[in-house]
């Protein structure tokens, strides 16, 4: 008999993914998504996919509601067997640090509580690197750094890191867990107020870039990993999925190749930044409208941090698709909005 799969952030880019290879196995997959969420953003996913889109987007059963309403959570997961916990908040603005916190910390505790009551088989939880002890220095971050150094660099970061102790909180009252900590998640259908912002500005002819290093991974490779995991029974563990650690200068540049267009030639210092994001703090202040630039940004966009994939690696004996490759493909499917 097949399990029944719940998956929430459906509409969001790792959750479109992930209902796509859901749907193209068969399984039998319930959706929760807004009142409000337009679906159109997970046809234009499995079009990057190829044929077969209205099949099988009609596999999935949707359900209206929010990870914050922990009734509706209890009604729809009662005769679930696996729970893919991709929903989230993502922001940079410390505007929204109450809201992000939450969505992503209490949003984690009622899936987790529903999964605990209906005794839910398995839980898949979709984390960060973000929720990882920040380095001291070169250091390679692996999943032993977690809750030695509680203090976190942003607001989004202690949302993860508070959403993944639920997970544990969770584990520890009998619950069946995983935790995937992807590093920066690129790939086709990438949106614009995400990643694909980066691919936008360098098709414009963005000339500086950042000084800064970090993981890159493609949003196919986090689903399949965590199908993997939950396939091998590799649970109550984490597991970092990055390709690799690549400078801010090594992408923008390869995406530029990618377009053929302007090279990214010229490095962006930190003063820099830091005269935008109290500049841009201003501006949105007088017209009352959302920071481009946050001093959040700015300190992540000069960090190196470097992240070891050398459990799941061994795990699952698991090849990563390379960066290049996925810079091409996210380019290849790119459509300016």
């Amino acid at each position: 008999m097949d399990k029944k799969i719940f998956v929430t952030g459906g509409t969001g880019f790792v959750g479109s993914h992930l209902l796509y290879r859901l749907a193209s196995e068969r399984r039998d997959v319930l959706a929760l998504k807004r009142a409000t969420s337009d679906t159109g953003y997970i046809r234009e996913v499995f079009q990057t996919y190829g044929a077969n889109v209205q099949e099988l987007f009609d596999r999935i059963e949707w359900v209206e509601g929010d990870i914050l309403d922990r009734a509706l959570l209890l009604e729809v997961t009662q005769n679930v067997d696996i729970i893919y916990h991709s929903a989230a908040m993502v922001s940079f603005d410390p505007v929204y640090k109450r809201k992000m916190l939450e969505t992503n910390v209490q949003g984690t505790a009622n899936v987790v509580d529903a999964a605990l009551e209906n005794a839910v088989k398995e839980m898949i939880h979709v984390s960060s690197v973000a929720a990882l002890d920040p380095p001291k220095g070169y250091r390679l971050i692996d999943e032993e750094q977690l809750g030695n150094f509680p203090v976190r660099y942003s607001a989004y970061a202690e949302s993860k890191f508070k959403s993944e102790l639920e997970v544990w909180r969770g584990v520890e009252e009998g619950l069946k867990a995983m935790v995937v900590n992807p590093s920066i998640i690129i790939g086709p259908a990438a949106p614009l107020e995400g990643p694909g912002g980066i691919f936008k500005a360098v098709r414009k002819g963005m000339r500086y870039y950042p000084r800064g290093v970090t993981g890159f991974v493609d949003v196919r490779d986090v689903c399949r990993a965590m199908m993997a995991l939950e396939d091998q029974n590799l649970f109550n563990e984490r597991y970092i999925v990055s390709e690799g650690n690549h400078s801010y200068r090594y992408i923008f540049q390869t995406i530029a190749r990618a377009f053929n267009s302007r090279m990214p030639d010229r490095r962006l210092s930190p003063a820099a930044t830091a005269a935008a994001w109290r500049l841009e703090w201003l501006r949105s202040g007088i017209m009352r409208s959302r920071p481009r630039i946050t001093r959040e940004l700015h300190e992540s966009a000069h960090r190196k941090v470097y992240y070891s994939n050398k459990k799941i690696a061994d795990a699952l004996d698991f090849h990563f698709i390379p960066v290049e490759d996925s810079i091409c493909d996210t380019v290849s499917h790119f459509d300016e909005q």
